[in-house]
Order: structure tokens, then C-alpha cells, then sequence
């Protein structure tokens, strides 16, 4: 018999088969054990899930104008939370089709997925799939990383029993459609939806669903701004898969497969026309709100109309850029040392990466470059423009010689602006080195219906309508005026209009002899003609007549700061300061009839999950500041300055109510033009944002031309307004009095360059009114 089949090594081998058994029967239930143990342990540190029931996300503000269009918003999210009931039926298919087919018949795992995914990641030597739910996906959305780690994987799995231990799957469906993130900022089908369709979610079509509903998976692969050839052919996937599963019948399936998707050209979170504007609502509601109105969910609707908003900012761009065709070429914007090639796109557009467009000024490298034949450029997207010769300026063909100085000189590399043409083509243009503001308020309510900031908010934030603070020149005459009608000065009174020296010298200080524009003088002249011409000596005098410190405190009323507009005789000539904004408030004041009403930019707050947190009252908070009577003398005069005097550019409107006043600082530093019509007071300031002289520019050149370019559409649709004579203002020699001057009461001026046109009474009564003493 052999040893090896004794009954001891049989027995011993016997015993050594169990005992290895026992062993790995042990490991196997301690591994059990510590899995056990561990899962509790996850288990314990799970995050608490309840708080999802009452899901407030982050909203991002919004900014509309009064029609509700959206002109800005202002967030790190772009967001817009919907209930599952208003998801469409076919965006829901396209996304389970793709992320979870059997969401609907599978508990909170699907370990069949998991198993899949685990063999691929296997094959593939890395973590390939993940398998996860919508359930799971909820999970690492809302609580955890996106880490591969197995222990967040675990995390997630037990996450997703709690969820929907807690949650039906219709609302766990919601939270996913409404939290997760789909690339562009986009938080969200709703959001996505608008970014890149420009379309609610009812308004989307199956070819447009199932490109959505791909994009969870890798936001930025799959993205069709960046890559759309990828996006179509997972898209198309999507829709076979639709298929497949029986969401969608042959017909639905090849006419979407057909669609031709239309993405939106460009989402901007801010309409760029009304920039400035709606920057000044987001600052006062964030006064108001803090920094939580970025969270919020506030929409705030402003007074802003979208047509009038669009003139003004084009209006104010086209003036701008008029004006600076007139200066010399200034030079290319940059330089690049490396010139991309012609057709090299990709080159080009790292070249110009650091350069914005600006409207109809496009960025462009120059390729080539030569005086007699002109500059061969490229656009950021590559697209070659040609610039000949005949269509540069004098300057521009300068700068195309080698021997051009450095700064101006144009040669390849060179950085420059193009526009085009639809008749001359390609030109080459420039930045305006001018600013320039516009501001359009509604007379009656207060109302702000445009308001333009500057040539580009992107370029440049510096708001110069609400900001800036400037000399307004000769359009603070209109205010000497209507305080002197309340001292007893009528527009028929006899000025005298002859240079002469108004403060002598003294220690400190030199002489003054104000002058007129072109040194035109007439000797004595009515007040009325001493406005339309835009008269300095007369303007002087007359404030001078009817006290300095009582103009200056008269001015305050129409919304001028006191500190800002010192009482001082230049100040008839506008040597104070203002912003476009206080300007547009104050010719209000004579187009309503003497109220002075607070500009007002916003007409509601709400939220939009809420109620309505603030409403502009119906009635316009307004305080009386002139009498009637005064504000039809100063209207009559205004409007003359734009029949027979300086603004009678104006005039091209072809409307009786036009009124206005040109204005140019000293040493033509701001040119301005203020004015109304038929219910819109507008004011347009233009100037270097770092003051210096314009040369020969007025107001009348550059700023009433931007005025009339806006107020024609913005009073195209408006009646003209219609004013009644006051009862206690008459008609003497073809001119207004107060009637209670009519007998005979007169100003006794005892100055040499005042006439009263009235006499005074038999016995020698007069009203002596005036400020003898100059400052």
C-alpha cells in the first residue's frame, strides 16, 4: 500500500481544506463586516436631502425695458427654474433616452448599468462610464464632487437611495433638469434653451431637444457654439435612440434628423445699446437689495424704451465718429511681432484675442500694406478685407510710408479699425478719441427713455450722463433768463450788448470783460434776440441786473447743486458744472410748464418666484418751482432760438413746439444742445473725457446734430404740444408782460445797460429790484 493513501494524510488533507475554507469563510464575512460597518459609516455622514423640497437656486437679475424686453442680466448663472409639468414631453424623452432609459422602472441604482460600466472601465484601464442614474447624477450634482473615486461613487449610490426614499421621480427629474450645468453659463434647460436658441422650452423642436439633452454629459465636448460637429453627432445618436425606444415614429425621427438648427448668433448677458443704462438700474437695485439681488431672482423693469434707447445710442455713436473723420489719422491701436498668415484663422484670431469689436468698427491685423495700393487685413474670423487707396484719407496714406513716424505709421502687424460700406466697401477708421452722452426723459412722469453713457460701455464704463460733471456753457442762459422775469425783466427789455469790463482787477484777480462768439456786438437789444443769438455780454448783464446771488439760488431749484455753481458772474455763461442728466431735469422743467419732476429709471421690482417688491408710484413725485406764466415766456424764447437763432438746425424736425438751446464752454471745451418736443426733453453733451478745447467745434456743429438724429424717432409717433396763455401774462408791443406790470410798475435799474421797455408810474413809484453790487 502507498503512503499516500493512508487514512492520516487523507484525514490531514481533509482537515487542511476546511480549514482554508473557514478562513477565507471568515474573511469573507469580516469583509462583509467592514463593508457593513463602512456603509454605516457613509451612511451616517450622508448630507441631509430635505432641504431640496423647497430648491431656491441662484437666480441671476434681470434687467427690462418697459415693454419687458430683456436688455441685461447680471449673475454667475444663467438660470430659469421650471416645474416638470412645463418641460416638454420630448425634451424629457431625448434626455432619458440618452441618460437613463429605464429611469422610470429602475430603483435609485441601476446595478445592471453599473456592472457595464464597471467591465468597460475594466477594458479600458481607466474610468471610462460611470453608469450613474439621474437619481445618482442628482446626488453628485447637488452634494458631492466629480471626482472618480470609488468612495464617491458610494456616496453617490447611497445618496440616491435617500433621495428616493425621500422624492418621486418626477421630482427628482425636475431638480436635475433645473440644476444641471449645460455649458455657456447655462444652468438649466430653460436657460440653455434661451442661450443658444433664443427660445423658451415650449418653443423648442425635437432637433433642438435632443441637441440639449447631449450636452450633460460633457457641456464643453458637446457644446455647438465650439464644436458643432461633434454636438450633430451626438445629437444624432440621441434621435436614434428615440427611435429605438419607441419615443418617436420613423417620420418624426428623419424630419428632425433633417432640421437645419439655427443657433443664436450671439447671447450677451447685456444688450450693448443700453449698456450705460441699464449699468445705472443694476447699481441703484443693488443699493437697494445688496448683493443678494444677484441671487435673488429679481426682475427689475425700467422705463428704458427699446426703440428710443437703440436712436440715442446710435445717434451719439454716428456723432462721434462724424467728428473724428474730420481729425487726422491718429495711428494703428497695437503691434504684433509675429503676422499671421493669409488663411491662417486660427493665427489670426489668437492675434486679436486681446481686442474688441465695437459695433461696426471691427478689429482687423494688417497682412499687407502699401500707398498705392492700400491694406490687405484680416477680421477675428479670419475673413480678408481689402482697404484700396482711393478710399483712405490724406493722413491714412501718409501713414503708409516708410518714412511715416513710428507711432502713426501702418505696416504689417499693425492693429486698426475697418468699417464697411455697402457702396464704397472697406475703409479704415478709427476709435473716437471724443466722448459724448445723451439723455431722453419724458417730461410729464419723469420718465428716463434713453440714456447713453458714452461711444461703448465695454470700452469704456465711465457713465458721462449720470457722471460726468461739465461747464454747460450757454445752456444755463435760459435759467439767468427765467430768474430776471421774476425780478421784473421781460423778454421785450432793452440790454445793452456792448463789450465792456464787468469786474475790474483787484488783488487775486484779473479783469473781466466777457465777449461774444465771433466778437459780434449790436449795442442795445432785447432780451428775447439777446438769447436767440446766444448774446454773452447780454446774458452777463442781465444777471448782473437781477443779482447775482438771486440767480444763483433761483438756478438750485431746477435741480442744480449750489456748490458746484458758485454765485459768480461767469456763471451766466455756464462756468458752473453739471451732469447731462441734472441738465435734461431742468429743460423739463420749462417743457411741463414749471414742475420740476425727479428723473425717475425704474418702474418695478419683483421676484420672480414673488410678489412685487417695489412700484413706482402712478403719479410723479413733482414740486412747482416756476409759475406757468414763467415757463410760456421761457418756452416762447426757447423756441425762437431754434426759428431764427443758434439752434435753428433744429428746425429740420419740422415740428412748431421744438425748443432748445445750444451751449459751448469755455474755450470750447463741451459743446452741449438742450432741448424738447412734444413731450421728450433731450440733452447731448460731447467732449474729451480729460478736458481740453475742441477748436473750432460748437454746439450747434457737433452735439444738435445728434439731438436731431434721435429726437426724429423719438417724437415721430408723439403729438406736438399745445400751450395755453396763461390769464396773468399779456401781450405789450408784440411781447409778454406780467400783467400786473401793465399799469406802469417798472424796474428802476439806474444802470447803464439796462432799458426798462415799460413806463414808469406818473408820481414816480417804481419797484427797485436790482443787486447793484457785482461779485
Amino acid at each position: 500500500m502507498s503512503q499516500n493513501n493512508v487514512p492520516g494524510t487523507t484525514s490531514r488533507i481533509r482537515t487542511g481544506i476546511r480549514l482554508l475554507l473557514g478562513l477565507a469563510l471568515g474573511l469573507c464575512l469580516a469583509g462583509a463586516v467592514g463593508a457593513a460597518y463602512g456603509v454605516y459609516q457613509l451612511w451616517r455622514v450622508l448630507p441631509d436631502v430635505n432641504h431640496l423640497a423647497d430648491y431656491e437656486p441662484m437666480l441671476p437679475l434681470r434687467v427690462y425695458a418697459r415693454d419687458g424686453s430683456l436688455l441685461a442680466e447680471y449673475g454667475e448663472e444663467r438660470r430659469e427654474v421650471v416645474p416638470i409639468d412645463r418641460m416638454p414631453l420630448k425634451l424629457r424623452q431625448a434626455l432619458l433616452a440618452i441618460e437613463d432609459a429605464d429611469y422610470y422602472t429602475h430603483g435609485a441604482v441601476d446595478f445592471t448599468g453599473l456592472v457595464r460600466a464597471a467591465v468597460s472601465n475594466f477594458a479600458a484601464g481607466q474610468h471610462a462610464q460611470g453608469g450613474s442614474t439621474i437619481t445618482m447624477q442628482v446626488a453628485r450634482v447637488f452634494f458631492l464632487s466629480r471626482e472618480k473615486t470609488y468612495r464617491r461613487k458610494m456616496m453617490e449610490i447611497l445618496l440616491a437611495y435617500k433621495l428616493e426614499s425621500v422624492y418621486s421621480k418626477d421630482k427628482i427629474l425636475e431638480l436635475y433638469m433645473n440644476q444641471v450645468y449645460l455649458g455657456e453659463r447655462a444652468y438649466g434647460f430653460a436657460a440653455a434653451a434661451s442661450v443658444y436658441f433664443a427660445k423658451t422650452l415650449d418653443e423648442l423642436t425635437l432637433a433642438e431637444a435632443a441637441m440639449l439633452a447631449g450636452l450633460p454629459k460633457a457641456p464643453s465636448a458637446y457644446n455647438p457654439v465650439v464644436n458643432r460637429d461633434r454636438a450633430l453627432i451626438r445629437q444624432q445618436h440621441i434621435l436614434k435612440r428615440m427611435r429605438e425606444l419607441g419615443h418617436i415614429d420613423e417620420q418624426a425621427y428623419q424630419r428632425a434628423r433633417a432640421e437645419k438648427l439655427a443657433l443664436r448668433q450671439q447671447y450677451s448677458s447685456m444688450d450693448p445699446a443700453a449698456a450705460y443704462a441699464v449699468e445705472q438700474a443694476r447699481k441703484l437695485v443693488v443699493d437697494w437689495y445688496g448683493d443678494n439681488a444677484y441671487a435673488l431672482g429679481l426682475d427689475v423693469v425700467t422705463t428704458i424704451s427699446v426703440g428710443e434707447q437703440h436712436a440715442a445710442t446710435r445717434a451719439l455713436r454716428t456723432g462721434l465718429l462724424n467728428a473724428q473723420g474730420t481729425q487726422r489719422y491718429g495711428g494703428p491701436e497695437g503691434r504684433v511681432e509675429q503676422v499671421p498668415a493669409i488663411g491662417d484663422r486660427a493665427g489670426i484670431r489668437r492675434t486679436l484675442a486681446s481686442y474688441r469689436d465695437s459695433g461696426a468698427l471691427r478689429v482687423a491685423v494688417v497682412l499687407q500694406a502699401s500707398a498705392s495700393t492700400g491694406i490687405t487685413a484680416a477680421l477675428r474670423d479670419g475673413t480678408s478685407v481689402l482697404l484700396p487707396a482711393r478710399n483712405l484719407g490724406a493722413s491714412m496714406i501718409r501713414a503708409l510710408k516708410p518714412d511715416a513716424p513710428a507711432r502713426s505709421r501702418i505696416a504689417p502687424g499693425s492693429v486698426i479699425r475697418v468699417a464697411h460700406d455697402d457702396v464704397k466697401g472697406w475703409s479704415l477708421s478709427q476709435l473716437p478719441q471724443m466722448e459724448g452722452a445723451l439723455v431722453s426723459v419724458d417730461v410729464h412722469s419723469g420718465e428716463i427713455l434713453a440714456l447713453a453713457g458714452g461711444f461703448d460701455f465695454a470700452l469704456n464704463e465711465f457713465n458721462h450722463a449720470v457722471q460726468a460733471t461739465r461747464q454747460p456753457g450757454s445752456t444755463f442762459k435760459p435759467f439767468v433768463y427765467s430768474a430776471a422775469l421774476e425780478k421784473g425783466y421781460f423778454p421785450g427789455t432793452l440790454i445793452d450788448d456792448t463789450q465792456r469790463l464787468v469786474t475790474p482787477q483787484a488783488r487775486g484777480r484779473k479783469a473781466w470783460s466777457p465777449r461774444n462768439y465771433g466778437d459780434n456786438y449790436e449795442g442795445f437789444i432785447s432780451a428775447r434776440r439777446g438769447l436767440t443769438r446766444s448774446k454773452n455780454v447780454v446774458a452777463v448783464n442781465l444777471m448782473q441786473a437781477a443779482g447775482v446771488h438771486y440767480v444763483q439760488q433761483f438756478s438750485t431749484r431746477f435741480g442744480f447743486i449750489s456748490e458746484l455753481n458758485p454765485p459768480i458772474l461767469p456763471l451766466a455763461l455756464g462756468a458752473g458744472a453739471v451732469t447731462p442728466l441734472q441738465l435734461t431735469q431742468a429743460y423739463a422743467v420749462f417743457a411741463n410748464g414749471g414742475d420740476r419732476i425727479e428723473p425717475r429709471l425704474i418702474n418695478k421690482v419683483s421676484q420672480r418666484s414673488g410678489g412685487v417688491l417695489y412700484e413706482a408710484a402712478t403719479e410723479a413725485r413733482r414740486s412747482r418751482v416756476i409759475s406757468k406764466r414763467n415757463a410760456y415766456v421761457m418756452d416762447s424764447m426757447l423756441r425762437d432760438v431754434v426759428r431764427h437763432g443758434t439752434g435753428r438746425g433744429a428746425a429740420v424736425l419740422n415740428r412748431s413746439d421744438l425748443a432748445g438751446k445750444t451751449g459751448t464752454s469755455n474755450d470750447a471745451r463741451d459743446v452741449w444742445f438742450a432741448g424738447y418736443s412734444s413731450g421728450v426733453a433731450t440733452v447731448v453733451w460731447m467732449g474729451y473725457a480729460q478736458p481740453r478745447s475742441l477748436g473750432r467745434a460748437t454746439g450747434g456743429t457737433l452735439a444738435l446734430p445728434v439731438w436731431t438724429d434721435y429726437m426724429s424717432h423719438a417724437v415721430s409717433s408723439r403729438p406736438e404740444s399745445q400751450r395755453v396763455l396763461p390769464s396773468d401774462l399779456v401781450l405789450l408791443d408784440g411781447d409778454y408782460v406780467y400783467r400786473e406790470y401793465l399799469g406802469g410798475s417798472c424796474v428802476n435799474d439806474r444802470t447803464a445797460y439796462i432799458q426798462s421797455s415799460l413806463e414808469c408810474l406818473a408820481d414816480g413809484e417804481t419797484r427797485d429790484t436790482s443787486e447793484r453790487s457785482a461779485s
